[in-house]
This record gives C-alpha cells, sequence and structure tokens, in this order.
C-alpha cells in the first residue's frame, strides 16, 4: 500500500541518533574512540575498547561512590528523622541508577533492533481511503514530548545542584559521609564537581531511557490507529485499486462524518482523490464453491486490501512482543525506584523543619515521579486497548458487503486481536492504570507506617 516520503524516515532516525548520542556521553552505550585515535593507532592494541571501560568505569565510580557514601552515612553517622530520609531518597536513586545503567548497556542490541525494526517494517501512512492518518503526526507530537520531559528531567534534578549556589553555603548538594574532609579546598570543590556530575547522570539517564520506552510504546499505537483506519476504509481502499469509482469515492468522502475521537492524535487527514492512482490487482482468490460464490463485487481489490491488513497486524505484535521482551526487567526496575521515591518523598514534604528551598526541590522529585509513573501506565493502558480496537475497527469496516475470501481474513485477524497487547514489569506486574492506583496506594500505605515511626 502507500508509503510516504523518506523526510519522516530521517526525522526519527536524527533523533535517536541524538539520543544515541547522549547515551554515548553517559557510557550508557559503549563508543568507539577509533575516529578520535592516530590513524596508526586506530583498530591496534584494543586501545578503543580499553578507553571504553575506562570511560565506563568513571561514570560508574561517580554514581557507585554516591551510593556508597550514602549508605556509610545512614550505618555511621547519626542522624536526624528527616535527614535520614533525605540520605534515602539519594541512596534509593543512585543505587537503582547501576543495575539500569548495565541493563541499558547490555540491553542496546534489543533496544536497536527495536529501531530498526520500525524503520523496516512500520507504515508511515494508512491505505489509502477517504481519509488517512500519517505518522508525520506521531513524530511531531514525539519530538515535543522527547524535548519538554528531558527539559523537565534536568530541572527536577539539577536544581539539586544549584542549591548551596541559591542558598550561598558553603556545603554540598547532598551532605554525607566521606573519608576526606570536604569542607576544605580543593576537596571540596572536587567533590562538589562529582555530585553536580552525578545529578547531571541522573537526569540523562533516567530521562533518556524513559524517552525511548514512551516513544516506542507511543509509536506502535500511531501505527495501531493506522491499522485501524485502513480497516474502515477497506471498501474505499479497494475502490482506489480498481480505479473505476471516482465518482461514488467523492460522493461518499463528501457524506463522511468522520469522528476522530477514537484515535490517539485525533488528526486525521483526507485522501487527495484526484492524485491517488488506481492500482490494478492480481490477487489469488480462495477456491470457493457455488454457495460461497456471492458479494463477488471488487473481491479480489478487497482480498489484496485485507491480507495487506494482516501483514501490518502481525507485524505490530511482533514489535509489541520484542518490546516486552526487552523493557520488562526495565519497567520493573521503574516501579520500584517510582514506589520507593514516592513513600520517602511524601514524607519528606510533610516535615516541618524543611527548608523553602528543599521544600521546593522535593517537590519537583515529586512531581516528577508521579508524572512519570502515570505516563508509564497510562501509554501500557492505551497499547492494550489499541490492541482490543483492532477488532471493533473490523465489525464497524462494510464486512457485511463483502464476499466469502474477505470473511475468511477477517477470522485471522479477528482471532490475533483477541489476544491482549500487554507490557508489564518482569511479567509479574502488568503496566495500566490499575497497576498506577496500586504503586500509589502502596506508597501511600508505606508513608502511613513510617510516620507513626517517627
Amino acid at each position: 500500500m502507500l508509503r510516504p516520503t523518506s523526510e519522516d524516515d530521517q526525522t526519527l532516525l536524527i533523533n535517536f541518533r541524538l539520543l544515541e548520542r547522549v547515551l554515548r556521553l553517559m557510557a550508557v552505550w559503549p563508543t568507539d574512540f577509533n575516529p578520535y585515535l592516530p590513524q596508526y593507532l586506530r583498530g591496534r592494541f584494543f586501545l578503543s575498547e580499553l578507553f571504553d571501560f575506562g570511560y565506563q568505569l568513571f561514570w560508574y565510580f561517580i554514581c557507585v561512590h554516591i551510593a556508597a557514601f550514602h549508605i556509610m552515612s545512614v550505618l555511621t553517622v547519626d542522624l536526624s528523622y528527616d535527614e535520614l530520609f533525605l540520605t534515602l531518597i539519594t541512596t534509593s536513586i543512585y543505587s537503582i541508577l547501576v543495575p539500569l545503567s548495565l541493563y541499558l548497556r547490555l540491553y542496546e542490541s534489543n533496544i536497536r533492533q527495536l529501531y530498526e525494526f520500525s524503520q523496516r517494517h512500520f507504515r508511515k501512512r494508512s491505505a489509502a481511503g477517504v481519509h488517512y492518518i500519517s505518522i508525520s503526526s506521531s513524530y511531531r507530537f514525539t519530538n515535543k514530548y522527547q524535548f519538554w520531559w528531558i527539559a523537565s528531567c534536568l530541572l527536577g534534578t539539577m536544581h539539586w545542584a544549584v542549591y548551596p549556589i541559591l542558598s550561598q553555603e558553603r556545603t554540598l548538594p547532598f551532605p554525607c559521609w566521606y573519608p576526606v574532609d570536604v569542607h576544605q579546598s580543593p576537596m571540596y570543590e572536587l567533590a562538589y564537581i562529582f555530585q553536580v556530575l552525578g545529578q547531571l547522570q541522573v537526569s540523562l539517564v533516567f530521562g533518556l531511557a524513559s524517552a525511548l520506552f514512551m516513544v516506542f510504546v507511543f509509536v506502535v499505537c500511531t501505527q495501531f490507529d493506522m491499522l485501524c483506519c485502513s480497516l474502515s476504509n477497506v471498501r474505499q481502499s479497494a475502490m482506489i485499486l480498481n480505479g473505476g469509482y471516482g465518482p461514488e469515492l467523492r460522493e461518499y468522502q463528501d457524506n463522511y462524518e468522520l469522528d476522530t475521537r477514537d484515535y490517539v492524535l485525533q488528526e486525521v487527514f483526507r485522501e487527495d482523490l484526484d492524485t491517488v492512482q488506481g492500482t490494478k490487482t492480481a490477487s489469488r482468490l480462495d477456491q470457493l464453491s457455488p454457495a460461497q460464490s456471492y458479494l463477488m463485487e471488487l473481491a479480489p481489490e478487497l482480498t489484496c486490501v485485507m491480507e495487506d491488513c494482516i501483514q501490518h497486524h502481525l507485524i505490530l505484535l511482533r514489535f509489541c512482543q520484542l518490546l516486552e521482551n526487552c523493557y520488562h526487567p526495565y519497567v520493573l526496575l521503574k516501579l520500584l525506584q517510582i514506589l520507593l521515591l514516592l513513600c520517602f518523598l511524601s514524607f519528606m514534604a510533610t516535615v516541618e523543619s524543611l527548608s523553602t528551598m528543599k521544600l521546593i526541590n522535593v517537590l519537583e522529585y515529586f512531581m516528577l515521579s508521579i508524572t512519570e509513573l502515570y505516563l508509564y501506565c497510562f501509554l501500557g493502558q492505551t497499547l492494550k486497548n489499541q490492541g482490543l480496537k483492532v477488532g471493533d475497527a473490523l465489525w464497524k469496516s462494510p464486512w457485511h458487503l463483502c464476499g466469502a475470501s474477505y470473511r475468511r481474513r477477517l477470522l485471522i485477524i479477528l482471532m490475533n486481536a483477541q489476544r491482549p497487547v500487554r507490557l508489564t514489569g518482569l511479567k509479574l506486574y502488568e503496566l495500566n492504570l490499575e497497576t498506577y492506583y496500586t504503586v500509589l496506594k502502596a506508597a501511600f500505605s508505606y508513608y502511613t507506617i513510617i510516620k507513626k515511626f517517627r
């Protein structure tokens, strides 16, 4: 069927390359240092691998030493109840950052496979009909989302890093136990730089990992919209393929009332019937008995359109399976991290002795965490609904005007659509709105218990 321009492909390619460069900057993905070496040293003595390993160790040292020193603070320093939970917040963030970074590095090939699969197989628009959906709408939305999401992550985390400057105090962003005196120069400046780099690492690693996951989910949701649009246009697509139904198509387009609420972005384009070229098809029909030879008008064209929809549906189911296999450990890590953060941050927000600046920082983290949880669960619920919506789109299509060959193929999509598309956390917890409420209730329950023991 119709596949538009490579301009949308180039847009997604540029965005993926940008995300890839930042992930390499944070040593989350391996970097090839050969282009930066002198010509005579390229590819020799494993220098590129050694530089990559050293660079990776540097960033792991940043997050590991902050987590380790905060754990030492909990074990060795006599902290007040409020200081203890502020320390636990930082400890939980940096402790989860280590396995998350390892996961992203180990699963780099899987994430790249998802991107390459989408580039090869995803449609750029729905089948030709009286209206259509374009992938360009999805790309525009995801570009804006990525920018604002990463900007929010940077703002929410780096605010902690600049807190000592704003308060004009000679303190570290996260006061904790150190084996040396960090109140004297140059150890103070060195510790301060490492903590700022740690916050930058937190914002970019968590932000980019979430952005990649959510963009993949949203793009496949748009693909399901395209499939549903193609199914609702199935008879009109067959007319265009036949090439002899121009007046009927224009009359139908003028009288058709489109409901965009059925689609995620609610952006549907009107087909230009003057530029759509009719294409003859030589699709092979099934061997039908005389009793099944009914409603044969446009039978070859309808069979061709339905086979294309079946192929599109199988591609989307395959992508969703790859997405689930790649991200289900990551989802469980994120749910655990958000649960801990919401519990600790809720407690800190109710501490009366907390300064105004730190209260603002805590509220920023709280809103960022609860927004991230909602986005994950909302997209998981939306993807599940999109998969189930394919069956509804089939029943809304004019199947009763189509023959036996079409109806046989309709059953194939119906059987596949009955299997729910799910995203889970380690195959244990499904991402949906029910999980969102469950995590919130659990965080509040733990907060209540902690409050009683204060």
